[in-house]
């Protein structure tokens, strides 16, 4: 893993203590602002102010313990990375269930089933390698940073009740990003490091001498106490039947969530990304579910990955997963603080909308980048290209789809969830059909090199592989070719030569097998002289040339054929 350059501290790396302390404040600011889900189910449930603020605080304990099992990245629990979990309306339906048959208490006891339905889920992730390929995980990464940006135009561009948006609203939204701009293009130093957190004091400060907190929001700011314990399982905890299916599926959408966010936090901190590591992503959806069991236990509402906090995390520079241990200690900290939660809840809208505006840029960008490196048949543009339509029309279709499938709102309860959901399944509808070794005959007297191009590039087409790899396979195909044709390796009547392509998801191999003798693939390419003087030179100076296209060449005798096997990694 290498780090990238716009990044100053990595997964491993220590950062100062005055730097950790101000970057874990910035996520703090960024995740406390996605509080507005709890609010919006406490509004809906009926909870007074005291309950919904005992709500947050359980939630914000919650977050804390799930950020440090996610860091850890021990004995198997935990990706071992900087990667903070935000509110998620995905698991309302479950506790919409449990509030109308017996309660609150039956659907935050439900999510200890979403927790181990995502514990069981991490223990088969890695099967999946072939599915959750990298144009999926691009395209998770893609709409991660689109729908950050969307919610950040709609608050920004909320009408207020007015007749529409108002513009001294879109004002202070605007010079907040700007702020925010300035900092991370132009700063240096901590100024860029602490561009999010700049950008949003500067917004406050705007906000407040242009009239946009009102007379509400500071009452019930002024009215919060300033420490309070929280109350544990207040709305107690017991098994609810009728929504054991509903947790499950929760559970598993929480699962494609988590595994699209890892990857994307991947992709974040290693400049030479190839494939998601599933291994790492198995532990991290087993910390995230284990965290979720907790929550359950002291009815907090779980959360989702945060693909928002990844991308603050690589605007400000610092991914150490060292910084989790301040991030969690702040959260723990204003949990004990209802007056820190109220003044979360009144920040502006457009202050937050420039926020996630900024945010968003990042991960877009990436997810397109990740997308762009492979190269994909119909099967593999269909299944991304589908998904994506279906991600961009979600505001449009998803009622009806609730209206035509009944459970239908467990997998379209977001936009990020239905277009993965689409990715994944087409992704398994069109690996039928696929054979994994394909061959065909060249002859040696009419091939060109174009032929050998379109052969091999229709091969890394159709497994997706790295346009890099593949460019050195047609390479390396094409050099054989003209060292078997020009020598006398060919045994007499010999006319074909066979290429065969086998790819796994870590290696495209080329079997290039042929009647005649083997080829010397030297390690060395010859010195001028020898070029000059040596008749033999020149094949080995194409040996050597496919010793070093290839990340792995070795040759063998069949009987009386020959075959010469070049691995490259994928």
């Amino acid at each position: 893993m290498r780090r990238p350059d716009t990044l100053l501290y990595g997964i491993e790396d220590i950062p100062p203590a005055r730097f950790a302390f101000g970057l874990a404040l910035q996520q703090v600011a960024f995740l406390g602002a996605l509080l507005a889900v709890p609010a919006f189910f406490a509004r809906s449930a009926g909870m007074d102010q005291a309950a919904f603020l005992n709500l947050a605080a359980c939630g914000l304990i919650y977050s804390a313990v799930a950020l440090l099992l996610q860091a850890w990245g021990r004995f198997g629990i935990g990706a071992g990375i900087f990667l903070p979990v935000q509110g998620t309306t995905s698991v309302l339906p479950v506790l919409a269930l449990g509030l109308a048959h017996s309660g609150l208490g039956g659907g935050f006891g439900m999510f200890a089933v979403s927790g181990l339905s995502m514990i069981l889920f991490s223990f088969v992730i890695k099967r999946l390698r072939a599915i959750f390929t990298v144009e999926v995980a691009g395209l998770a990464m893609l709409l991660i940073g689109a729908g950050i940006g969307i919610i950040g135009l709609n608050l920004i561009f909320s009408t207020q009740g007015a007749a529409g948006p108002q513009p001294e609203r879109v004002a202070v939204a605007g010079a907040t990003l700007a702020v925010m701009v300035a900092c991370n293009v132009w700063g240096r130093g901590g100024l860029k490091f602490f561009a999010t957190v700049t950008g949003l004091g500067f917004g406050l400060v705007l906000a407040t001498a242009g009239g946009l907190l009102t007379d509400v929001d500071i009452a019930a700011f002024e009215g919060a106490a300033v420490l309070h314990l929280p109350v544990l399982q207040q709305f107690g905890w017991h098994f609810e039947m009728e929504a054991l299916v509903p947790a499950i599926i929760t559970g598993f959408s929480l699962s494609l969530t988590s595994m699209g966010v890892q990857t994307v936090a991947q992709r974040f901190n290693d400049a030479d990304f190839k494939r998601p590591d599933l291994d790492s992503v198995g532990r991290g959806v087993r910390a995230e579910g284990i965290a979720q069991i907790f929550a359950s236990l002291i009815n907090a509402m779980p959360m989702a990955a945060s693909g928002g906090a990844a991308s603050l995390a690589l605007a400000s520079g610092c991914t150490s997963r060292h910084l989790a241990i301040w991030t969690a200690g702040l959260l723990f900290l204003i949990a004990l603080c209802p007056k820190v939660i109220v003044a979360w809840m009144i920040v502006p809208p457009e202050v937050l909308g420039a926020l996630f505006l900024f945010l968003s840029s990042f991960a877009t960008i990436g997810g397109i980048q990740m997308i762009g490196s492979r190269m994909l048949d119909n099967r593999r543009s269909l299944a991304i290209g589908i998904a994506l339509l279906v991600g961009i029309s979600y505001g449009d279709i998803h009622d009806q789809l609730e209206r035509m499938f009944p459970g239908a709102h467990y997998v379209a309860f977001s936009q990020f969830a239905l277009a993965l959901t689409t990715a994944v399944a087409l992704q398994a509808l069109f690996r039928f059909g696929i054979r994994r070794k394909t061959r065909q005959s060249f002859a040696v007297a009419d091939t060109h090199f174009e032929d050998m191009i379109a052969f091999v590039e229709a091969q890394g087409k159709l497994w997706g592989a790295r346009h890099e790899a593949v460019k050195r396979a047609e390479l390396a195909s094409w050099q054989a070719f003209e060292l078997l044709r020009d020598s006398n390796l060919l045994a007499p009547g010999a006319e074909a030569i066979e290429l065969e392509t086998q790819q796994d998801e870590y290696n495209l191999t080329i079997f290039i097998r042929y009647r005649g003798t083997l080829p010397v693939l030297a390690t060395h390419p010859p010195s001028h002289d020898e070029m000059l003087d040596d008749g033999d030179a020149p094949q080995r100076m194409a040996g050597y040339l496919i010793n070093r296209l290839a990340d792995n060449a070795r040759t063998r005798m069949a009987g009386s054929q020959a075959e010469l096997k070049l691995d490259f990694r994928d």
